[in-house]
């Protein structure tokens, strides 16, 4: 190895709750400023998939069996509409040409 070539060295790797001071030098060392991180094993998010329970009533008319288009603020039938997520992360409906992704001109 070349004096000044230390990057020449077999990286390791290592796990993100390790502590970094047994793999790196002292002075790039991380040990813990904010404390250890939580094992990721333990870490279970629900990703549970949205229903119309969970679609707020402005955008629903059960008398019509309608929904009311998130995106472009029509009515549709239920049917034609899926369920998406809006920018706070609660259940929207989607008619299904917002939903492909297309545009309608009028």
């Amino acid at each position: 190895m070349e004096r000044g070539n230390r990057m020449a060295r077999q990286m390791r790797f290592h796990a993100l709750t390790d502590n970094t001071n047994n793999y790196l030098p002292m002075h790039a060392a991380n040990n813990f400023p904010y404390g250890a991180p939580p094992v990721l094993e333990n870490n279970v998010m629900e990703y549970n998939e949205p229903t119309w329970d969970d679609v707020p009533e402005k955008f629903t008319n059960y008398d019509d069996d309608a929904a009311k288009c998130f995106s472009c603020r029509g009515w549709f039938p239920i049917e034609d509409c899926v369920i998406n997520h809006d920018e706070e992360h609660k259940a929207v409906p989607v008619c299904a040409t917002c939903a492909d992704g297309r545009i309608v001109c009028i």
